[in-house]
């Protein structure tokens, strides 16, 4: 396709739908203390950044150069499974440190809703055409998964991939960057970028001889809060496989990273096949970690699995990337299914006690959910007060608010009590 054309008229009206559909949302930055007063239940005093003076020395002095104007950049990735991928909890996260520290961009994002997922509310895809895809919670399916830990593809030479972000309260999520994590050869297709009006402001190339093997990016000269992403046919060109996008800013500041997978464990990252190669473009100063409620829900749930399978994680996010330090969260408690209903689930108790002696061993840095929400049984008590969803597994839009509130707060708080 000649980039330099006017997009389609199905593309446009693709545009314009999606434009309608997802105005922006500036949603205000929340008062958390005004929120716990209400849940006396809720252990505040006990969100703490354990083990922090050890394994997040170097994370926290980044903070402080950033701050003082001696460092214009640092990289947060929040891993984790559901709990993540709607991204109340990280998006609270970001939405703060981002307001404290500098506003670096929107970060990674996923077509979640191309993947036929939930997608987070700060920014919208859609296409014109259907791409098949897969979440690494099942590994047996053909496609290789990269840093999302989704990939869709598409073999349509047709196929548009929107992409509209929003704006969080005073955070303007426009960016000047965009990297598009793709596959690369002679098979794929390559790809035009397109704003409303046309295709001439830029194009990807398939070739493997690029210097990034998986990674494309294209610099605007203004904030862009829009765009398409054309599929261009090549001589021996045949699908479109896509792991992920990277919006980024230019200025100083935070560049926060979600990366949620519905029903993931620690193993299924561990069987990515891309995801610790990909995961080094990120360069992450910290990465917090937050998994192990799905490994609770079995009934033949072993520590001793459990933990092999975190530090296979662990490990190989180390070894990839030396210089991030890590923060694991432990699960929150959760009932699950039984013959007399939903039951306490006290698999939760020991999927806590796993994370916290792998971050004491391991030099890890760890935030205890489970117990600031109350310990055992305490997602009865969420339940009632209307903070956690019927499942009584995951949570309200509240309760995840509020659980993003206090980390970020901990963080703060260890921050400020080691860097002078």
């Amino acid at each position: 396709m000649n980039t330099k054309k006017t997009i389609s008229k199905a593309s446009f009206i693709l545009y314009l739908l999606l434009l309608c559909c997802t105005g922006v949302i500036r949603a205000q930055v929340p008062d958390i203390d005004s929120m716990l007063a209400h849940y006396p239940f809720i252990r505040p005093d006990l969100s703490v950044i354990h083990n922090d003076s050890a394994s997040l020395p170097f994370f926290y002095q980044k903070l402080s150069d950033l701050k003082n104007g001696k460092r214009t950049r640092v990289n947060i990735v929040h891993l984790g499974d559901s709990h993540i991928q709607a991204d109340l909890f990280s998006g609270t996260v970001r939405q703060l440190i981002q307001t404290d520290c500098g506003n670096a961009g929107r970060g990674f994002v996923f077509p979640y809703r191309v993947a036929k997922s939930n997608e987070p509310s700060s920014y919208r895809t859609a296409s014109n055409v259907k791409w098949e895809s897969k979440r690494n919670v099942f590994p047996e399916q053909a496609l290789p998964i990269g840093i999302g830990g989704f990939t869709i593809e598409t073999k349509d030479t047709n196929a548009v991939l929107s992409l509209t972000v929003k704006d969080q309260g005073k955070l303007d999520y426009g960016f000047t960057k965009f990297t598009l994590f793709h596959e690369k050869g002679v098979s794929s297709f390559g790809y035009a970028v397109c704003d409303e009006l046309s295709c001439q402001i830029g194009q990807f190339s398939s070739s493997k001889k690029d210097p990034c093997q998986y990674a494309s990016v294209q610099q605007f000269e203004t904030p862009m809060h829009h765009l398409m992403i054309h599929c261009t046919a090549t001589d021996s060109g045949t699908c479109s496989r896509i792991y992920g996008m990277l919006l980024e800013n230019g200025k100083p500041g935070v560049l926060y990273s979600m990366i949620g997978v519905n029903g993931a464990e620690f193993r299924h990252f561990n069987l990515s096949v891309h995801f610790q190669e990909q995961l080094t473009y990120l360069e992450p100063d910290l990465v917090i970690i937050s998994m192990g409620t799905n490994e609770g829900f079995s009934a033949a749930f072993d520590k001793e699995v459990f933990t092999r399978n975190m530090d296979s994680l662990v490990t190989g996010i180390r070894q990839h990337n030396p210089h991030a330090e890590i923060l694991l969260t432990t699960p929150g408690d959760s009932f699950r299914k039984s013959k007399k209903g939903r039951v306490k689930n006290p698999n939760m108790t020991l999927a806590r006690d796993a994370v916290v002696e792998y971050a004491n061993s391991h030099n890890c840095a760890w935030w205890d959910l489970y117990e600031i929400m109350g310990g055992y049984g305490s997602m009865a008590k969420w339940f009632v007060a209307k903070l956690a969803a019927k499942d009584k597994v995951h949570f309200s839009g509240a309760g995840y608010i509020m659980q993003g509130g206090m980390l970020y707060k901990a963080l703060k708080q260890g921050y400020e009590g080691r860097v002078k």
